[in-house]
Parts: C-alpha cells; sequence; structure tokens
C-alpha cells in the first residue's frame, strides 16, 4: 500500500471519489497517530532533551539582561534547529519562611548575534540519558552572561501567597506547553521565579524537541 502525502495543504473541499493525497505537516507527517505515545517518536529518534534542577533556592527573574533564572536556554544562531517546548514540572519541597506571592513565567527574546556565554549546564537526552548532543546552550540557577533583556512570552505555573513559616507542597505542577513555545536560533528562553523565596527549595526541569529549523 503506498500512502501519498501531501504536506503543509490541506483538501478545499471534501472528496467523495477519486485517490486524494493524505493531508500532512510540513515535514510530510500524518497530522493523527494513535500507534505510540504523543512524544515516543521524537524520543526514540534522540530529538528529546531535558535541563533540570534540584533543590535550589532561586533568585527572582523578570527578564532583566543577564540575570539569574532558574533555567536560562540559548539557541545558538547556526544551530539549525529549533528548540520546541514540550513541557515543565516544577516540585516544592518547601515554599520558605518569608510571606510572598510568586510565581513562574517564560521570557524571550531574539539576542540579535550576541551569544550567551552563562556558565553552561549539559541537557540530557530523554532517550539515551547521555549528557551530550544538544544544540541548545543550557545554564541552570546561574547569571546567564550576555544575556540581553527579554520579554514575558507566558505565565508558567503559580505558587501563589506563600506563608510565613516553612511550607511543603506534596504536587507536582506541570505546565504541558505542548510546542506553543518555540527558542528559534539566535534566540533565548528563561524560565524565573518572579520574587525570590527565603529558604524555599524547588525541584524543576524544562523539555523540549530540537527540530530542523
Amino acid at each position: 500500500m503506498i500512502i501519498q502525502s501531501q504536506a503543509g495543504s490541506l483538501p478545499s473541499a471534501r472528496q467523495t471519489a477519486g485517490a486524494p493525497n493524505n493531508p500532512g505537516g510540513t515535514f510530510g507527517e500524518s497530522f493523527v497517530s494513535e500507534l505510540t505515545p504523543v512524544y515516543y517518536s521524537l524520543l526514540k529518534s534522540g530529538r528529546v532533551y531535558s535541563s533540570s534542577f534540584a533543590a535550589i533556592t532561586p533568585s527572582a527573574f523578570v527578564g532583566a539582561a543577564a540575570g539569574t533564572p532558574a533555567i536560562g536556554i540559548y539557541n545558538p544562531a547556526t544551530s539549525g534547529v529549533d528548540l520546541v517546548l514540550l513541557m515543565a514540572k516544577l516540585a516544592i519541597r518547601s515554599t520558605g519562611t518569608a510571606a510572598v506571592a510568586t510565581d513562574w513565567n517564560f521570557w524571550q527574546v531574539n539576542q540579535g548575534g550576541v551569544a550567551v556565554t552563562g556558565t553552561q549546564t549539559q541537557a540530557r537526552n530523554m532517550y539515551s540519558l547521555a549528557a551530550t548532543g544538544s544544540a541548545a546552550y543550557a545554564m541552570v540557577n546561574t547569571s546567564n552572561t550576555a544575556a540581553l533583556a527579554s520579554t514575558l512570552t507566558m505565565p508558567s505555573v503559580s505558587i501563589g501567597l506563600t506563608a510565613a513559616t516553612a511550607i511543603t507542597n506534596v504536587q507536582v505542577l506541570s505546565d504541558d506547553i505542548r510546542g506553543a513555545i518555540v527558542v528559534a536560533p539566535g534566540c533565548y528562553l528563561a524560565w524565573g521565579n518572579s520574587v525570590a523565596t527565603t529558604a524555599g527549595s524547588f525541584d524543576g526541569a524544562i523539555i523540549w524537541a530540537e527540530i530542523p529549523a
């Protein structure tokens, strides 16, 4: 059986006879498949990576140049790939010992040819588990040297008002991005806590796919 897919094209009207082309995506992929779980093919092909942290007390980050977000990701201008965000997850070990209202947000900027050179933490491949192969320049809880001031792209997860005494949180906050945020070559993304907590402790991760640009 031969199935011909027509990339990037939808039929103009319903066709009840003949042999229509199967509508496909930009790369000729089928629009719907239930053969495997949603991200399995991307993981199996080695295109999914993660940047994560454990038990950090992040600084406040609201888009300042060369700031210190929990995770910063720069996509080099020559990478040849788009970083397509799939999800972000945050676990709260302790909200800390101060009453503050805080949330986590995504910030982005086109670096205009200026590379970000903060201390790098190698992203981990979600299939091989090797900390190699990613085109992204990831940074964890460190100053993102040369990062330009960024603009809030999308709110992520909210912690709300924390108490003046330490409180643990038994849930994992999950932001199912599903490709709605893309870091194109030459662009920078930061994920940060809007207000610093006092003695707060967090685990978290951003997971993305690297797709030819």
